[in-house]
């Protein structure tokens, strides 16, 4: 089979996607050695990716600069008021938050992308090739993240994407982090010891849903029940958080809280995109409440799965329980032809990064949830 070869079109378009990959970034070498992106230019690929996945507005992606350091604990809500008496002085400030103890970790992880020549082809009759391509990289990203952020466990060395397809071994993940941190506010899970510390990573302890659940038989008549029983395990401060969302997977909900999962696509707003897309890309809130606390479908969540903390409001305002840690200064980009590789355009893109709750007081799951009665 004859190789593809790249039309006089796609090479113009494709040297102007270098041109103005260089120029946004300031490099002066081309983009085909390896460069590290500018600070501006890292701030606008993370604003991309939250423009481009909703989710990633809810939470917190914060810049630092250290592999390893403290936690910074936003969103966490301390008592700070107080007095001091002359003979006590001086004055005690508190920090608005919980760190002590508590510490992140980064890893290198990569986010390299292919682009096959008939793909710029048909992508180069556009005069917005650039930024389409932008955008594909950005979702790309920021779903990948996401996927590692509820489904990670643990960091290897080298990761396979074929027995962890979910990216279970890019990086730690914040369930992962719950599981291993607090397990204590983690159900549907046996404790097991890790280097002498019980955390929540032992066998599956499913939980039952169902009509009977009153009986020896099941643990809950319905998610409501399971919802309000998390939440009361949480600390009283933790508990009277207002800023708390039930996160569900899509497979423990039907149309009584989320009716547009199942509405045709005639029906939706803008008269035709599609629901899986939504499901996919989007943060879905429901307009009922479960367990007295707003509901959503997040991207990737894992099935069977419920998870409640603080998120913040759309566009990013509020606090989040939930944090991306990236290392300033720590990207790195080179994108090249590469005939060799399926003739193929490949960007390589790395940084240093890690998942963090700010509080493990303020989140609690469940996972391992079926409907039916206990075998």
């Amino acid at each position: 089979m004859a190789k593809y070869s790249l039309s006089d079109r796609g090479r113009r378009a494709l040297d102007g996607l270098y041109a103005t990959i260089a120029q946004i970034n300031g490099t002066t070498r081309g983009v085909h050695s390896s460069f590290a992106l500018d600070p501006t230019a890292e701030q606008r690929l993370e604003d991309v990716q939250r423009e481009q996945v909703a989710f990633l507005q809810r939470i917190n992606v914060i810049g630092v600069r250290d592999l390893v350091g403290q936690v910074i604990g936003l969103g966490t809500e301390d008592m700070i008021a107080s007095r001091t008496a002359e003979a006590d002085l001086p004055r005690k400030p508190k920090y608005i938050g919980e760190t002590e103890g508590r510490e992140y970790r980064l890893y290198d992880t990569e986010f390299d992308t292919k682009l096959p020549w008939q793909i710029i082809d048909a992508w180069s009759k556009f005069p917005d090739f650039a930024q389409r391509y932008s955008r594909h990289v950005a979702i790309s990203v920021a779903l990948s993240r996401i996927s590692v952020g509820w489904h990670g466990l643990t960091a290897a060395a080298s990761t396979n994407a074929v027995t962890n397809p979910n990216g279970e071994d890019v990086n730690i993940g914040w369930l992962q982090k719950l599981r291993l941190e607090k397990p204590a506010h983690v159900m549907g899970r046996n404790t097991a010891n890790v280097g002498g510390v019980p955390t929540a990573t032992g066998t599956a302890k499913p939980i039952y849903i169902g009509p009977g659940a009153d009986t020896a038989d099941g643990d809950y008549k319905n998610i409501d029940a399971l919802a309000y029983d998390l939440i009361s395990g949480m600390p009283s401060w933790a508990r009277s958080s207002t800023e708390h969302v039930v996160l569900v997977s899509q497979d423990l909900v039907d149309e009584k809280y989320f009716p547009m999962i199942n509405r045709p696509l005639s029906d939706t707003i803008d008269g035709g995109r599609s629901i899986s897309d939504v499901v996919t890309n989007d943060i879905i809130m429901s307009t009922k409440q479960i367990g007295g606390r707003p509901a959503a479908i997040v991207p990737k969540f894992p099935e069977g799965t419920m998870a409640i903390t603080p998120l913040a409001q759309p566009g990013g305002s509020g606090s989040s329980n939930l944090s991306i840690y990236y290392q300033e200064g720590s990207r790195r980009r080179y994108i090249k032809d590469e005939p060799e590789n399926k003739a193929s355009l490949v960007d390589y893109n790395s940084v240093n990064e890690g998942y963090v709750i700010e509080d493990t007081d303020f989140m609690v799951m469940a996972e391992n949830i079926t409907f039916g009665d206990r075998p």
